[in-house]
């Protein structure tokens, strides 16, 4: 069933609310602007809970806590109705399940068993449909998450017909642009109707150079959590605070004091460790002497592995799939992610062993530029990631083993077997990258874009809430809220206007394809 018609009656947008506070910051502003009923789910910790469930700035019809609705156990897990879900709207659970990284292989704090799993399924699946027929919302705003339950909630809202708006970086630093589904431009099918500006490679290149969102997105990682002060304080507000999330909420399920201080000291010092290594063992050189494919990992956890590529999560089994699969006479260069060891404390050491012990790889150390190695190989192979359409740029051509919007360039290569890989890479190298195909891409990418400074937002909020990104659950004071949005105004204005135009994007789509 859908109901996303558009009619005379008031638009019904629900929005999707967690720490992510920029989507609170919206609602406040759209709801100024744009009359329409708005909705919430909001999914987030206990102190900050008691801000949205007395806040005033949005007039919100109605709000649902996300985790009130989830009991840590069932008498009895109904597997008809999570089976009559999964037929009803072909939509796949275990994947999204196995792939959650708090339910496997990634927490190191609570193993969850099969009944607790499918128990959260079963609540969180009824309460979704619950939602999207009590309301029957048009449009659902949110973010790209990471995590099960709001990718679960997309999902759903495609298959009710009801639009999504989406938040999506922009490869040109300072821009983003609005989507139904990362990194993809709403109703590009083709790129035949797109009229470039007629921009040859130096000059795309150019482009690319002045708008590199490598750069900022590293000051972000290096800056993010770095205040001592603010770290000291956010330990301190920990260590005094009554601890009640774990009785509360799935994702704390075993996060005790004592236990998260523990990982945190044996994290700092791993990392060290683990550093040392890469350091002594990684190659800093791009030999190009011999030819060489690039494949970069992806960062871990990360939604374009979980989410984005969800058969593709074995990053080792996927470099020995591609290693069995290149010509005889070239090297595979395997770079790990600079953020690696910020965010998450680099990969265990056997993981990297494990990587060199393959004959034809070679890994490259996080500090060698990227550009260098796309400059130098032959061909890019990336599972999910921007680095296939960067190659395009160096008139490279790349292989992705999931679909998304840049893959419209006739120079990237989806895999879709793994028995064809051979074929496909064979395929690849003998490609050509045509500039105009780049040239009305990178048109239409900033046709659909605006300014926007993701990042620079998203610090900002995280020094004066989250004590520069440390801790997720405080208390977010309502004056402190409020100066903050009249700071921000001029930026949420922008922000809400280009959600507006989304939404009559949509309207006029739909009128269309009805007539």
């Amino acid at each position: 069933m859908e109901f996303s018609q558009y009619n005379n009656m008031k638009d019904k947008i629900l929005f999707w609310l967690d720490g992510h506070l920029l989507y609170f910051c919206l609602a406040y502003s759209m709801s100024k602007k744009y009359n329409a009923d708005y909705f919430a789910i909001i999914d987030i910790t206990n102190k900050p809970k008691k801000f949205f469930q007395g806040q005033k700035f949005v007039d919100f019809k109605k709000t649902w806590f996300y985790n009130d609705h989830i009991k840590k156990n069932l008498e009895k897990i109904d597997l008809d109705y999570l089976t009559n879900f999964e037929r009803k709207y072909g939509i796949n659970l275990w994947k999204l399940a196995i792939n959650e990284r708090l339910f496997y292989k990634y927490n190191s704090y609570h193993k969850f068993t099969r009944d607790e799993i499918l128990a959260i399924l079963e609540q969180e699946c009824k309460l979704f449909e619950k939602i999207v027929y009590e309301i029957k919302p048009n449009f659902l705003v949110t973010q790209d998450g990471g995590f099960h339950h709001g990718h679960l909630l997309c999902e759903l809202c495609r298959q009710m017909g009801i639009k999504i708006l989406m938040i999506n970086i922009s490869k040109i630093y300072g821009k983003c642009y609005i989507s139904q589904k990362i990194h993809t431009i709403d109703y590009l099918e083709n790129l035949d109707a797109v009229k470039g500006k007629n921009l040859d490679f130096p000059q795309l290149v150019d482009l690319i150079n002045k708008n590199t969102l490598s750069k900022p997105l590293m000051k972000f990682t290096n800056e993010i959590r770095s205040s001592k002060h603010s770290k000291l304080k956010a330990v301190t507000e920990f260590l005094l605070s009554a601890n009640v999330n774990p009785k509360t909420h799935y994702q704390y399920y075993g996060r005790n004091k004592i236990h998260v201080l523990i990982k945190e000291i044996i994290n700092i010092i791993r990392t060290r460790y683990r550093g040392s290594y890469i350091d002594k063992h990684f190659s800093y050189d791009i030999d190009d002497t011999t030819p060489f494919i690039y494949l970069p990992l992806h960062q871990e956890p990360e939604r374009s592995l979980l989410l984005d590529a969800p058969f593709y999560t074995n990053q080792i089994e996927t470099i020995l799939h591609i290693a069995k699969s290149i010509p005889v006479g070239f090297l595979l260069y395997v770079k790990e992610h600079p953020t690696q060891g910020r965010l998450r404390g680099w990969r265990s050491i056997y993981y990297y062993k494990d990587i060199q012990e393959i004959p034809n790889v070679r890994l490259i150390h996080p500090s060698v530029s990227s550009e260098e190695l796309i400059k130098k190989c032959t061909l890019v192979i990336s599972v999910g990631g921007t680095t296939a359409f960067e190659a395009a740029f160096f008139q490279k051509p790349s292989i992705m083993f999931t679909d998304l919007g840049y893959s419209i360039l006739p120079s990237i290569f989806k895999v879709k077997s793994l028995d064809d890989l051979p074929k496909t890479i064979k395929l690849a190298l003998e490609t050509n990258v045509n500039h105009s195909d780049l040239d009305k891409y990178v048109t239409a990418l900033e046709e659909n874009s605006f300014e926007f400074d993701w990042l620079d937002f998203i610090m900002r909020y995280q020094k004066i809430f989250f004590h520069d990104g440390n801790l997720v659950d405080v208390d977010i004071e309502q004056k402190k809220m409020a100066l903050f949005l009249e700071k921000e105004k001029t930026i949420l204005d922008k922000l809400a206007d280009e959600h507006i135009k989304k939404i009559e994007q949509h309207k006029i789509a739909e009128n269309h394809n009805g007539l």
